[in-house]
């Protein structure tokens, strides 16, 4: 596993860190040290992004990233949950503010498509009426559901099939 490190002002805006997975054995963080949320909480910035893009490569060597809704949001969803255990809370992408059965009934005519908008849904877009973060609250929120009902960590279910988590869908849509 090769982890770089390097400084950049490409961070995400509330923690001044950003990480990326792309392959089964390589990740990449990015730190602002001059942002005020990165010098105030380094240790558990850093701690809770590594986790979270561990825990994407884990998933690359079983069932891969994802490419529908569903996948990804399955995939995202149990990377922070698997990160909430080194920053002792919830990332702030998961809590974004949403109305989660408005946006779950939005997103499931979507869930088995590749084509539904990644950079809409996780980034947000003001065109599409998305606020910023959905999809990881969504995915967050999925596994939530999904580990309440089987047990078990994140890292225990890692190499789960996104197919599992669809009874938990229904949790989500009110």
């Amino acid at each position: 596993m090769d982890v770089a490190v390097c400084c950049s002002p490409w961070t995400v805006a509330e923690t001044g860190v950003h990480g990326y997975a792309p392959l089964a054995h390589w990740v990449q963080l990015s730190v602002t040290p001059e942002h005020p949320a990165f010098q105030a909480n380094w240790r558990a910035e850093l701690r809770g992004t590594l986790a979270h893009e561990l825990h994407h490569c884990r998933r690359w060597q079983g069932p891969g990233y994802g490419t529908t809704f569903l996948e990804v949001l399955v995939t995202e969803g149990l990377a922070q949950h698997n990160e909430l255990e080194e920053r002792g809370g919830p990332p702030p992408y998961a809590l974004a503010h949403i109305d989660l059965p408005e946006l779950a009934a939005r997103a499931e005519p979507l869930l088995d498509r590749a084509d539904f908008g990644f950079e809409a849904w996780f980034y947000g877009s003001e065109a599409k009426g998305l606020p910023r973060w959905a999809g990881y609250a969504l995915g967050y929120e999925l596994v939530r559901e999904y580990l309440s009902a089987q047990g078990g960590t994140a890292a225990q279910h890692v190499h789960a099939p996104a197919e599992a988590f669809r009874a938990a869908w229904a949790s989500l849509t009110g």
